[in-house]
């Protein structure tokens, strides 16, 4: 009987933590011909270049994109829920100058992130960045101490557009493992 019940609270326990996490892919394709990209380290473009990124969760979350150009000016892409299953594009976009460093913020959760919608509302009514980058930078260490499971660059199964002797899968980053993300991707041109 105690095996019995054992195996009952392994497994619930099992389930209930599977149960609070999801999966995600991303995909940052460039140009014309949409190279996927891997959005682990610094992407180099030129002004001009053109990329998209798109998001598809496996399970009905929140999503929240923020921008930031060059001059410090923030622009909410995205703060929705997604249907899980379904792929949207955010974009596609165009470098324009100045040069410096672009950032995307992408956050991914379960749950409704209220204080993070809130100073959006905020920042919407009264362009203020400091308050939205604090809480950037607040919210992404809270879920980097969480610890951040290794994503993985893989193929998604689908083929890129174009001649059938071009054809070539198209590359995702996948995660999975917890209930809240934050991307960060970063674009020097």
């Amino acid at each position: 009987m105690r095996k019995i019940a054992a195996m009952f609270i392994f497994f619930t326990a099992g389930f209930c933590l599977y149960g609070q996490t999801f999966a995600w892919d991303i995909k940052f394709l460039k140009g014309s011909e949409q190279e996927s990209l891997p959005i682990s380290r610094q992407i180099r473009m030129e002004t001009g270049d053109t990329f998209l990124i798109t998001v598809r969760p496996d399970t009905g979350c929140f999503c929240y994109v923020l921008y930031s150009n060059s001059a410090r000016q923030i622009a909410v892409l995205k703060d929705a829920p997604l249907r899980g299953g379904f792929e949207i594009n955010i974009g596609p976009f165009v470098l324009e100058k100045p040069a410096g460093k672009e950032t995307f913020y992408v956050i991914m959760s379960l749950e409704r992130q209220k204080n993070l919608e809130k100073l959006i509302q905020d920042y919407n009514s009264n362009p203020n960045p400091d308050n939205l980058y604090r809480e950037l930078a607040t919210f992404q260490k809270t879920v980097s101490k969480l610890g951040e499971p290794a994503s993985s660059f893989i193929a998604s199964g689908g083929t890129a557009r174009g001649p059938a002797e071009e054809k070539q899968q198209t590359k995702v980053t996948h995660f999975s493992g917890k209930a809240t993300y934050v991307r960060v991707i970063t674009i020097q041109h």
